[in-house]
């Protein structure tokens, strides 16, 4: 997905204010099934799960 695919749904999970507090720190293209992004996602403490708990399941 895009940065910018992955910032709207983080927005939409967490608020703006969480998605803006990250964005400097994700890539322009992000992979959740790639390890290294899965970790630099789980670094910010943003998992598939909990992004699809935040969601109620949308994911």
């Amino acid at each position: 997905m895009t940065k910018a695919e992955a910032l709207a749904i983080i927005r939409r999970a967490y608020g703006p204010d969480v998605a803006d507090s990250v964005a400097d720190q994700l890539p322009d293209r992000i992979d959740p099934d790639n390890d290294a992004d899965a970790e630099l996602l789980l670094g910010l403490g943003l998992t598939r799960d909990g992004l699809a708990n935040a969601l109620g399941g949308e994911l």
